[in-house]
């Protein structure tokens, strides 16, 4: 049981660590809205798919509430804390709770190719074409580069069928793409709440695609990431 628990405890340490690195190490400005994004949404499904939903919400809230403070977010950390926390619980406790229903695979595996598809092509093209600066944290480079709507099309096509595939080979792709969604909803939610009590519904609305969009990154790197690695956690 000792062992255990400090296995927990280490791998609860590893992946909120993962959480707070991941969310300040590349930032995408927009100077259109002075918004950007982050990859944090990676490593929060990640963790909660691996680990679940007791260290998916502590990595998830802790890890991205020490990277608000670290990057001078500081009035963001409060709220952070409990919306990431949420994510991670949601995306860890409905991913386990749908591995015991195999039936809901099938349909699930035909839907969400297609919601992914049409979600990519829309954040993409409406709120993700233009000019962007690429940055990291420390501030080590910068660089302007240009998106255009073809690449979003192209992506969400390419999204879409590998989606599809390990859907219909794995089974189980499609009910790690729903929970991941649920806990996305969560957090989007979340910050426009928080935003709206801050600043106003009005400014609070201009965030809520750039947050959608996380979820979709967050989809994307988290699927791509899960299968190797829950691969050698079996194997030890």
């Amino acid at each position: 049981m000792d062992v255990l628990k400090s296995r927990e405890v280490a791998l609860t340490s590893v992946f909120t660590a993962l959480v707070t690195v991941t969310t300040i190490m590349f930032q995408v400005y927009i100077p259109e809205t002075k918004g950007y994004f982050n990859l944090g949404e990676v490593a929060v499904y990640l963790t909660a798919l691996l680990l679940g939903p007791r260290v998916g919400a502590f990595a998830g809230g802790v890890g991205s509430a020490l990277a608000d403070l670290i990057t001078g977010y500081s009035i963001y950390a409060p709220a952070t804390l409990v919306i990431k926390g949420l994510e991670g619980y949601i995306v860890g406790k409905l991913s386990r709770s749908l591995r015991k229903r195999p039936y809901l695979a099938k349909p699930l595996s035909l839907a969400v190719p297609v919601l992914i598809f049409i979600m990519i092509t829309a954040i993409g093209t409406i709120f993700y074409t233009g000019t962007f600066e690429l940055s990291s944290y420390p501030p080590i480079y910068s660089s302007a580069f240009q998106v255009e709507a073809w690449m979003w099309v192209t992506l969400a096509a390419v999204a879409a069928f590998a989606v599809g595939y390990e859907s219909h080979r794995a089974g189980k792709t499609s009910l790690y793409v729903i929970s991941m969604i649920a806990g996305g909803a969560v957090m989007v939610t979340g910050y426009f709440l928080y935003e709206s009590a801050l600043y106003g519904p009005a400014p609070a609305a201009v965030e809520v695609p750039f947050n959608i969009g996380q979820v979709v990154v967050g989809i994307i790197g988290g699927l791509a990431l899960y299968e190797p690695l829950s691969k050698i956690a079996k194997e030890k």
